[in-house]
């Protein structure tokens, strides 16, 4: 990986108050914190690895007759972040989970880790985050 982040910032929880915020999700504030830090890494485990695939179209959500179409959408989000040169993980089981494709619906530049990779990896970060 070359120079290592300084900071690790780990997501599991998938759409956790996604209705209440509907403008912004988990992954909003990591473009400032990659920069305010000099750099970090997201890794995303569980059903939010689901984020970091291309799903296209952002879809609207009904509750009864209203249709939310302001909810995040975290695939834009992934994308944002790589754009800023934020290093995406995901965990090779949280994929898997997702279905046999799902490795071929990788947002390009999100690279696959096997689980026991993320820990190994924390002792060289100088801060570990989960969000």
């Amino acid at each position: 990986m070359g120079d290592q982040a300084r900071w690790l910032l780990i997501v599991e929880k998938a759409y956790r108050g996604s209705i209440e915020t509907q403008y912004a999700d988990v992954l909003y504030c990591v473009p400032d914190l990659h920069r305010q830090s000099g750099g970090c890494d997201v890794a995303l485990r569980g059903p939010a690895v689901g984020y970091a695939l291309d799903t296209g179209p952002r879809p609207t959500l009904r509750l009864g007759t209203r249709p939310l179409d302001t909810l995040p959408h975290p695939p834009a989000s992934v994308a944002k972040l790589l754009a800023a040169g934020v290093t995406v993980l995901v965990e090779e089981d949280g994929l898997a989970a997702l279905g046999r494709t799902a490795a071929d619906r990788l947002l390009p530049g999100v690279r696959v880790i096997e689980g026991d990779d993320l820990a190994a990896r924390w002792p060289s970060y100088e801060q570990v985050w989960f969000l």
